[in-house]
This record gives structure tokens, C-alpha cells and sequence, in this order.
């Protein structure tokens, strides 16, 4: 099973089997991430791209070279559709994403590491090109074990983070508070609140059940009020959220504090104490005593 996290950082200094490279149709170098790779990867890059692409690479395609000085084993190029010059047809960045995984099982590369293909300079709208990332991640068939989707800023982070929880459950332990989460409620407040359950369940996922409910009702309180910004206390009705707005219309990014003052958090807090104190048995039925056989 493929796992697949949001992770904030350089993609150059990813320590996976495979790096993948945003290219462009020449495969000689260019701008944003696939300068950075060149200029990471060093001369040896380009010198593999120049006699393994001498006619360069088709937009939606993908194919490898060594990585050079970069701490991975190979660089996985592919060329991603550029939206701001007309290249909008969604199956091509569809494409990049499933080529890779493919080129990757050929290679037998059990890591991949991929930056958010078309959505800079190319000018892909960053919550669809984030969509068709996870998307077709998640249908594609690969025996790729590890996938992570390294974004360079906070903000693009937070938003890829609260796709990838959509879409990827992580695994949460027994007696856990992560397992507290693992069973949705059947009423949301707005539509912000199911990605803060996801990540309150990603964060918590390992992290054991405290003994008692006050403790639990402070931790889940503070973590709450961390991940949307404000006390729970707030007079506000709804705080938005711009990465948990999949760009779906009314109310989407939309958290609501009071909703997580009372309902989400008493939810969690009954489900820790049923946890704690299971109903007992049923009595066995009273009555006369068989005869003796």
C-alpha cells in the first residue's frame, strides 16, 4: 500500500530512491524546480538528459536520469502542461503523475518525491493542480511504497496537507487519541470542520489517550485552537480557512468554533470515555435450574 504525506521543505534534499523534476520539452535545464535540480544534481544531470532525450521529452510524458550530487538514486523528469500558454486539457498533468509511477516501478524505486507539477511558473490554479496530484495518486497502481509531495511554502503545504488527509487515512493506534477520530460524525458544522477532524486524527495518530478526561478535553482544545487560529472561546461564527477550501462554493474553508466547543470535542470526550468504561456484559438469564439429564 502506497502511503502519501505533505511534506514542507526542498525537494532537493529529499532522501528517496527518486526525486521528480517539473521539466520543460528540451530537458536541457530551465527555471524553478528544475533549475534547482540541475544545479543540485550537478553536471551529470544534464550531460545523462542531453544522451538519454536528444529530441527532449512530450508534455504528460516521463522518463529518468542519474541524480548526480543529489541524495537520491535517480531523477524522474516529466513535463507538466503549461496553463498560462494555453495547455489546459487536465489529462496531461494526469499523465506527469501516472508516467512517473510507472517509470518508477521500472526502475524499482520504492520512494518518490514530487513537487506540485504546472503550478508555478506554468500557471496551473494551485487547487486543481493539487486535486489532480493526490487524485491521481491515489488511483494509480504502483508498487512504489512512499510518496511525498514537497511543497516549498507554509501556505501550499497546509493546502496539500488537507488534500492528502481526504484522501489518505493514516493508520492510528489502539488506545490512541488519534483513534478517537477514526469513526466521522454524522453532523458537521460547516464544511471547513471535517479537514480539521483529518488532521487532528493525522496529528494524534500515535499519541496515547490521557487517564483522564480533563486532560483530554485541554489537549484536544488547544489543538484545535492552534490548527484554526483562534480560541474556541471566539465570538466568531466561522473562521476561514484558506487550505481546507477545495474551491467548491459556499461555506468551504469555513471552521466553526462553536461547533468544536459543543459537539466535536464532548463527541471525542464520550468516545474516550466509552473506551474507558465498556457496558458490562448481559446478565444470564434468571429461572429454574434444568433438571439433571
Amino acid at each position: 500500500m502506497t502511503t502519501v504525506t505533505a511534506v514542507r521543505g526542498d525537494i532537493t534534499e529529499e532522501r528517496v530512491d527518486a526525486i521528480v523534476n517539473a521539466a520543460n520539452n528540451g530537458m536541457r535545464g530551465g527555471g524553478g524546480v528544475d533549475g534547482a535540480i540541475h544545479r543540485a544534481g550537478g553536471p551529470a544531470v544534464l550531460e545523462d538528459c542531453i544522451a538519454r532525450f536528444p529530441d527532449g521529452l512530450a508534455t504528460g510524458d516521463a522518463g529518468w536520469t542519474t541524480a548526480g550530487d543529489l541524495p537520491a538514486r535517480w531523477v524522474i523528469h516529466t513535463v507538466g502542461p503549461n496553463f498560462a500558454a494555453g495547455e489546459r486539457d487536465r489529462s496531461l498533468l494526469e499523465s506527469c503523475y501516472r508516467r512517473v509511477l510507472e517509470v518508477a516501478d521500472e526502475l524499482g524505486a520504492r520512494s518518490v518525491a514530487f513537487p506540485l507539477i504546472s503550478a508555478g511558473v506554468y500557471g496551473w490554479p494551485r487547487a486543481d493542480a493539487i486535486e489532480a496530484a493526490v487524485a491521481t495518486i491515489a488511483a494509480t497502481r504502483t508498487r512504489v511504497e512512499e510518496v511525498r509531495l514537497v511543497a516549498f511554502d507554509d501556505a501550499v503545504h497546509r493546502q496539500m496537507q488537507a488534500v492528502v488527509l481526504r484522501l489518505f487515512r493514516p493508520p492510528t493506534g489502539a488506545g490512541t487519541v488519534g483513534s478517537l477520530f477514526d469513526r466521522d460524525v454524522a453532523q458537521w458544522g460547516l464544511r471547513g470542520d471535517p479537514y480539521v477532524w483529518r488532521a487532528l486524527r493525522a496529528r494524534f495518530a500515535d499519541t496515547p489517550l490521557p487517564t483522564d478526561w480533563f486532560s483530554l478535553r485541554s489537549l484536544l482544545t488547544r489543538a484545535v485552537e492552534e490548527v484554526i487560529g483562534t480560541p474556541l472561546t471566539s465570538a466568531a461564527d466561522a473562521v476561514y480557512l484558506p487550505e481546507f477550501d477545495p474551491g467548491h462554493g459556499m461555506s468551504a474553508g469555513a471552521v466553526s468554533p462553536a461547533w468544536w466547543a459543543q459537539t466535536g470535542i464532548p463527541i471525542l470526550l464520550d468516545r474516550q470515555a466509552a473506551l474507558a468504561d465498556p457496558p458490562s456484559p448481559p446478565e444470564p438469564p434468571t429461572g429454574p435450574e434444568p433438571p439433571d439429564a
